[in-house]
């Protein structure tokens, strides 16, 4: 298993009928609305670099593991006062006090085990990296996920042999909300998946994938993928050139960033999710601050020098408004 920012990845595996049948191929047209999405940190004539799904959602995980290490915090505090306060002030003895002891010491280990599980949450978006960009080098037709320092930090696979696919990701049991998002595999000789890494950006949809309205919100990703694809096939030349995503770290870029995330809720012109939106919207707005406190306590990604190398200091490509 691999942690990918959002999800566990399985790895080792062959691949499943779902995935092959949400395939991405390199070299069949997407869709004929290619779109940046607002996922392209940066482009010019030799490679094109993007985000992958975690990076809008910075912050959304911190606040999650907050509340869980807050939480499990009392609970280990109520459990360790249990164990220097005995029930009873002595009058409990014997097997009793041995069942209230071991009760306690239990409910203690557990909640101090929550409490790393919190910790660890923190850490992904806390004191680690700003960002993990994907570059995709249409010079020498690679692809690179990164995903720490020196060379071993990057997934590097050539652009015909990854494996692009629509991932669907579980709906939500209290919006009913699903995510999906554009997931690549690095397959090894065998064709098992080696390495996973997602791109682009997640989109949300209240509707059923099969519907009307669900396929037009999931289709969005056919159109993040389609930009890349004709980037990597024709140039910049061929595209609109995209809204950058902001790499400066600041609270107004955070902001800028967090609120766009519920366009794709707000896309869909439903009334119930309209109102989610807007009922959430405090906690947009306060995850966009972790967002910026995460961004601020970690460091700017550097990518290997051969990776460097490879894509060379070559001017920005020139804006072409479609």
């Amino acid at each position: 298993m691999a942690w990918d920012g959002t999800v566990w990845v399985k790895l080792k595996r062959s691949l499943t009928d779902e995935e092959k049948a949400h395939q991405l191929k390199v070299d069949v047209v997407a869709s004929e609305t290619p779109k940046d999405d607002f996922n392209v940190f940066s482009m010019n004539n030799i490679f094109l670099e993007s985000t992958n799904a975690a990076f809008k959602q910075r912050g959304l995980l911190t606040y999650g593991c907050v509340a869980i290490v807050a939480a499990a915090g009392f609970l280990a505090w109520v459990a360790l006062w249990c164990l220097q306060n005995p029930l009873g002030h002595g009058s409990v003895q014997g097997p009793e006090l041995a069942v209230a002891y071991a009760g306690a010491t239990f409910f203690l280990i557990v909640s101090l085990a929550i409490v790393s599980v919190g910790l660890w949450g923190l850490h992904q978006e806390n004191f680690t990296w700003t960002r993990f960009p994907v570059r995709f080098n249409r010079h020498t037709r690679m692809v690179h996920a990164f995903r720490g320092a020196g060379s071993k930090g990057v997934i590097s696979v050539p652009w015909e042999r990854a494996f692009f696919f629509v991932e669907p990701g579980p709906r939500d049991p209290i919006s009913r909300a699903s995510v999906f998002n554009i997931r690549c595999h690095v397959l090894d000789e065998r064709g098992l998946v080696a390495q996973s890494f997602s791109v682009g950006s997640r989109v949300v949809t209240i509707s059923d994938e099969n519907t009307g309205n669900g396929r037009s919100i999931v289709n969005r990703l056919s159109s993040q993928f389609e930009y890349i694809r004709r980037f990597m096939e024709q140039g910049p030349g061929a595209l609109s050139y995209p809204d950058l995503v902001p790499t400066q770290v600041s609270l107004a870029n955070s902001m800028r960033i967090w609120g766009r995330t519920d366009k794709a809720i707000l896309a869909e012109r439903n009334f119930l999710t309209t109102l989610f939106v807007l009922v959430l919207s405090p906690l947009t707005y306060f995850t966009a601050v972790l967002h910026y406190i995460g961004q601020r306590t970690s460091r700017q990604p550097v990518w290997p020098p051969e990776v460097e190398s490879e894509c060379g200091q070559a001017p920005l490509a020139e804006p072409v408004r479609a």
